[in-house]
């Protein structure tokens, strides 16, 4: 007789892998977001796609052909996608504040509301090289109701920030505020490698800034109801703020104000910077490591209670969203808390958590939220970081005994042994976590910053237990401050010391030779391509060896190394960079031998954000290394950005006038010091002397003097005159009478384009020297092109074509044998026309 179970279908071996369907769904939505910005169309052909794709799948699923109808559900979702994302991003009303906003600001008196509490920034601290004097400000977010026209209100609509000069403490969230304000576009990166403020404000649709000077001109013309919810959560989070400055120490209540309630604004840009450069950033960032630390807690603090199970997940999931809704539902925490409540609710069913399903639902409601989520950093590292997690699971260091006997083997060994065991392989576990999630965000952090941190991998585990002791203490004086004031007090002390710890191990590894290095960004498609391969190898983790798959990232990363970033320019050319820097200089010159000349790093806003942009401009085009920096003159707004760009770039040398660092001034001298620190020669240049930078090019000094001239700074600045191929070009920097006449004095020759001196200021001047250099092409270096319309006027009438950093964005001129190339930035590098400028 035949066996029964041997009478069952022939085996068929081993099931073929399917991807889990809510990733090939995720997979789908994000092609159909990506496709609605990258081709929009009519948005009726996206939802007509959408219709035409629900209706195919129904009828094919009907007829059982689900591989078809699968493939079409994935087409309905991506134009679905596409049009959310179109409406998103293009889709507002016709009285949008926003549409009236221009680059240049405008005064305006609004009628708006306040949807969050007011969030003060602190001043930032004395430097040298910062000449414009720093005060506390304000950031609120407010939603606009009506503006007043002449002598009229009529509606507008629209969200936006608005800055403050000084405390807001008389506003509260739902008030209804009427102010005078200048209203203006966010600003737009105008450097290649620069982040685009716009963009991304553009993504939390809000499409304008607001700047008031004074404090005082906000009024209160209507407060919100008391029963607002909007209200009700700016006093708790208050009452929070004001709990954690009576507990805590005035420096530790700031930082935890800042992992607790997600108040990080209120940190100095130097204590980020810190935990920035040490890879420990995201633990300033409420997201998924604080909702996890303090759900498990609460789950553990529960079972202890001898709480159910199901009660403890139930508590859980409600303690999450309650939290979340607590730090404002900042998209890092509703991401995190999405993933939390779906575990939560799988255990409820008593169903298997799919990892890969529940982590694609996540992202899909996500982006059903917001589409533009897809193309920021942060939600790009949380979900890499949890898909990693799940990976390591697999791991036989994350699973338990299998093996009876070794379990038994386990209970019988004596406490401290069986501690000791659990510890070493608690901290093996977190070791391997934090080298696995630094590895494979590797690449996006460094296409995105420009910075690797291989301390985070050392750093990362050994900060887990005092933030998890910070969390957790720091909450109980949230708690216990109503009910029980000494238990509050003595989570207050715990808090300190843990918080203070934590601190004081970020700042002793970024002190550490080697801790951490900037990079030049990799290409974009060499990113794609790597974490395209991760996903391969983890679709076919069963069918590739791992040793395959080490030496297919390997290779990659080697791909990576000779070909993704930048190569030197093969062709002999010279290109001369006019960095947009606002109100200031910064000029990158790239000789055709390959070697690269700075002239001027400053500008007149923080330094900051200066050094960023001379940094993404420099990296942009491959250069990680300055062969010399010239400094015009003394003046601030043209060297206050050296001093960080000496922690970015090696440099060669620097040259100045022979008289800048004889001056007693502080910041001049602060310079020298860090010049001298960084073990950079300076060297002195006049007027008569040639820089050696090739054969074909001339770079000749023509001001000033070895023993400069009876006048200011910018009568002795710095002038480099550059042939190169019939081409000429001059960079007066700041100069002005009498050291203009002292150059007016020379032959006249007409240049091929030059930089307008002291940022085109001073129009009679600027006239003389136009009818001197007889320019074909002027750049002007300064914040705002409107200040400088009457030179611009002047300089066009001579036949001149005219580019303003502030109003085009960078400038770059390409000179190569017979061929003159200008082009400036706007989001890329564009042909700039003789004619249109």
């Amino acid at each position: 007789m035949v066996d029964s179970q041997t009478a069952r279908a022939p085996d068929r071996g081993v099931p073929r892998w399917a991807p889990p369907p809510l990733v090939v769904l995720l997979i789908a939505v994000s092609a159909g977001i990506v496709g609605g910005r990258s081709a929009p169309q009519p948005l009726l052909l996206w939802l007509l796609l959408a219709m035409l794709g629900l209706v195919a799948w129904y009828g094919f699923w009907r007829q059982r052909r689900h591989d078809l109808a699968g493939f079409l559900l994935c087409l309905a979702a991506a134009s679905t996608a596409a049009a959310g994302h179109q409406v998103y991003w293009y889709a507002y009303p016709a009285d949008a504040l926003g549409r009236f906003a221009s680059d240049a600001a405008r005064p305006v008196y609004l009628e708006v509301t306040a949807l969050r509490s007011p969030r003060p920034l602190p001043p930032l601290p004395p430097d040298p090289f910062r000449f414009v004097p720093s005060r506390e400000r304000t950031l609120l977010t407010v939603r606009v109701h009506r503006v007043r026209n002449g002598d009229r209100w009529q509606s507008a609509s629209g969200r936006g920030t608005l800055w403050v000069d000084g405390p807001l403490a008389h506003v509260q969230a739902g008030d209804r505020l009427r102010l005078l304000a200048r209203l203006q576009r966010p600003s737009l990166a105008r450097n290649p490698g620069e982040f685009d403020l716009r963009s991304h404000r553009r993504g939390q649709r809000e499409l304008f800034e607001l700047h008031s000077r004074f404090a005082e001109g906000v009024r209160v013309v209507r407060p919100g109801a008391w029963w607002s919810p909007r209200r009700i959560l700016g006093r708790v989070r208050q009452a929070c703020r004001a709990r954690l400055n009576t507990h805590l120490q005035a420096r530790q209540a700031e930082l935890a104000a800042a992992v607790l309630l997600g108040a990080r604004d209120e940190l100095s840009a130097e204590r980020v910077e810190e935990f920035f450069l040490t890879g420990t950033i995201h633990l300033l960032a409420i997201s998924g490591l604080h909702i996890g630390i303090l759900a498990t807690g609460l789950w553990w603090l529960l079972r202890l209670l001898a709480v159910p199970r199901r009660s403890a997940v139930v508590a859980a999931a409600v303690f999450v969203i309650s939290y979340s809704v607590l730090v404002e539902a900042r998209p890092p925490v509703v991401r995190a808390a999405i993933l939390v409540v779906a575990f939560c609710l799988a255990r409820l069913s008593g169903r298997r958590v799919a990892t890969y399903n529940t982590l694609a639902a996540a992202a899909i409601l996500l982006l059903a939220w917001n589409p533009t989520q897809l193309f920021q950093i942060g939600p790009q590292l949380s979900f890499l970081a949890v898909a990693t997690l799940a990976n390591l699971t697999d791991l036989p260091l994350f699973r338990p005994a299998e093996d009876p006997l070794d379990r038994l083997l386990a209970r019988t060994r004596p406490w401290p042994v069986r501690l000791g065991r659990q510890l070493l392989k608690s901290l093996a576990s977190l070791c391997l976590v934090s080298t696995a999630i630094w590895l494979v965000a590797l690449p996006l952090v460094v296409h995105r910053f420009q910075l690797i941190s291989p301390v985070a991998i050392l750093l990362n585990p050994l900060v887990w237990l005092p933030m998890s002791l910070a969390l957790f203490s720091g909450f109980g004086v949230l708690v216990f401050t109503w009910f029980a004031p000494p238990l509050a007090a003595v989570c207050g002390r715990v808090c300190n010391a843990s918080l203070a710890l934590l601190e004081s191990g970020v700042s002793w590894a970024g002190e550490l030779p080697g801790g951490y290095f900037r990079l030049p960004p990799p290409a974009v498609w060499w990113v794609l391509g790597f974490y395209g391969l991760l996903a391969v190898f983890v679709a076919a983790r069963r069918k590739i060896a791992p040793r395959w798959r080490l030496a297919l990232l390997m290779a990659w990363a080697a791909a990576g190394c000779w070909l993704a970033y930048p190569q030197p320019q093969r062709e002999p050319e010279l290109r001369c960079t006019f960095v947009s820097v606002g109100h200031g200089a910064a000029t990158i010159l790239e000789w055709p031998d390959g070697r690269t000349l700075l002239l001027d790093a400053g500008g007149m806003g923080v330094p900051t954000s200066v050094v960023r942009a001379i940094s993404a401009c420099l990296w942009s085009q491959g250069i990680r290394h300055l062969d010399a920096v010239v400094l015009s003159h003394a003046h601030a707004d043209h060297y206050n950005a050296l001093p960080g760009l000496l922690e970015r770039f090696s440099i060669g040398v620097v040259y100045a006038p022979p008289s800048m660092f004889a001056q007693p001034p502080e910041p001049v001298q602060a310079l020298k010091q860090a010049i001298q620190q960084a073990g950079v020669p300076i060297r002195p240049l006049a007027r008569g002397q040639r820089l050696a930078v090739g054969p074909e090019v001339c770079v000749e000094v023509w001001h000033p003097p070895q023993d400069g001239i009876a006048g200011s700074e910018n009568a002795n600045s710095l002038v480099l005159g550059i042939e190169y191929a019939g081409t000429r070009i001059l960079l007066p920097a700041d100069l002005e009478s009498p050291g203009l006449e002292e150059l007016l004095a020379e032959e006249p020759r007409p240049w091929t384009v030059v930089s307008a001196p002291h940022h085109g200021s001073n129009l009679e001047e600027q006239q003389l020297f136009a009818d001197w250099a007889i320019p074909a092409w002027v750049v002007i270096s300064g914040a705002s092109s409107a200040r400088t319309a009457a030179a611009q006027a002047a300089y066009r009438a001579r036949g001149a074509g005219v580019l303003h950093t502030g109003r085009d964005g960078a400038v770059r001129v390409t000179v190569r044998h017979g061929s003159l190339l200008v082009q400036h930035w706007r989001q890329q590098w564009k042909t700039a026309v003789p004619g249109e400028f």
